[in-house]
């Protein structure tokens, strides 16, 4: 069953045609891996497919309520930002209770404040009613197999760090569609097999540009 398409598609950069009345179609549960000189348009048609990009013309199709994540060659997150903060991004509202809750918890490490207690007894209600556990588990589990402590400041990460903080970042939204722009690049051989078994046991639909093979 088709989920996403592209119909007559054109797009251009100046006078340069990366699309050319293009169409496409990607399936459900489909792996399609996307190769071709730099500058053909690769990272263009992910950036349309995930509609970070419009089309000079044509209609990009998506079916209703398809949750499509998209991780660029390089993302740019605040230098200020824990790890938590990221990898969680993309949860509504309760991404805000969860980061909320662990720092509240972080500070009662360190000392005992009354009023942070009842706040802390107020979220974790919030979360227990709309089963925020569940979420937090994917999220420490994810963040554990990165080899990061959560607390973590963004600012403070290799390359590498901050491509593994993006790929965890996309996983855990449970996309429909992951759109991967060289998600090697940065990544030692650890890294490599650890999104590989992520990928391997993903049931979703995926377009991956890589140079990796």
């Amino acid at each position: 069953m088709t989920i996403l398409s592209l119909e007559n598609a054109s797009f251009a950069v100046g006078h340069v045609p990366l699309l050319d009345h293009t169409s496409f179609q990607l399936a459900q549960g489909e792996k399609i891996g996307l190769i071709g000189r730099n500058g053909a348009g690769k990272s263009t048609l992910l950036k349309i497919l995930a509609g970070a990009q419009k089309l000079d013309d044509g209609q990009l199709i998506i079916q209703s309520s398809l949750k499509i994540v998209y991780v660029p060659q390089e993302s740019v997150f605040p230098p200020e930002a824990s790890v938590f903060d990221i990898v969680s991004e993309g949860l509504g509202t309760m991404r805000d209770v969860l980061r909320r809750y662990h720092q509240i918890s972080h500070e009662l490490e360190h000392s005992q404040n009354n009023d942070l207690i009842k706040e802390l007894n107020t979220l974790q209600n919030q979360i227990e009613a709309q089963n925020g556990w569940q979420f937090d588990a994917a999220i420490r589990q994810t963040i554990s197999e990165l080899g990061l402590p959560e607390n973590e400041l963004i600012g403070n990460l290799s390359g590498g760090q901050k491509k593994r903080v993006a790929l965890a970042q996309a996983w855990v939204q449970k996309p429909d569609v992951l759109l991967l722009d060289e998600p090697t690049n940065h990544l030692d051989i650890d890294a490599i097999i650890w999104l590989e078994n992520l990928l391997r046991g993903f049931s979703g639909s995926l377009i991956v540009i890589t140079h990796d093979r």
